[in-house]
């Protein structure tokens, strides 16, 4: 995400709008599953409804197997093929070049949020619930946690106002062959 995104640069209004504006998320539940391009991360999905626009918004959600890491974003294919907003509980800094910041507060440190200034540049930022140590702890080692900070931040509940929750599909395990052969009407002598 370097350098200046132009389409949201060029609607930063709807951009606001698509940030601020209450949304829906459709599913209860995301599920996450293994990768298919990297069987050392999860990902989930689930879209998402903008009570004023009729626009596709999607919720995405990557969690490392290794170190439970893990990242969510928003995306909205007519705004810009990159996501619009998204959350990173873990990863190298983020360096905020703006000279209207002073130097030693550009750099902002995981977790944070990135969102995009008016000229279409990535920003990064830490709510206050993110500078607190307890409450930044909390939302890195608990995915769920996070989820529900990302959609306070971002408008986003259910119908019913209450939160998704984040869950990992566990793995289908094989039925040994006997137990199969009995189902199937095998007879054993």
């Amino acid at each position: 995400m370097k350098g200046y995104n132009k389409e949201i640069r060029d609607h930063y209004d709807f951009f606001l709008d698509l940030i601020s504006e209450k949304k829906i998320v459709k599913s209860k539940q995301i599920i996450l599953e293994i990768k298919n391009n990297n069987r050392n991360w999860y990902f989930g999905s689930t879209e998402v409804n903008h009570i004023k626009k009729e626009v596709p918004i999607s919720l995405l959600i990557e969690q490392s197997k290794r170190d439970n890491k893990y990242g969510i974003k928003l995306r909205c294919s007519t705004l810009t093929c990159e996501p619009f907003f998204r959350f990173d509980s873990d990863g190298p800094a983020h360096r905020n070049d703006d000279p209207s910041i002073p130097l030693d507060k550009q750099s902002i440190t995981t977790p944070h949020f990135n969102h995009f200034n008016a000229q279409g540049k990535s920003i990064a930022y830490k709510t206050s619930q993110l500078l607190n140590e307890n409450d930044s702890d909390a939302i890195v080692n608990d995915i769920n946690i996070g989820l529900s900070h990302f959609c306070f931040e971002t408008n986003i509940s259910m119908y019913n106002n209450d939160l998704p929750e984040v869950v990992e599909r566990s793995p289908e395990l094989p039925i040994p062959v006997c137990i199969s052969a009995f189902f199937n009407g095998a007879k054993f002598e």
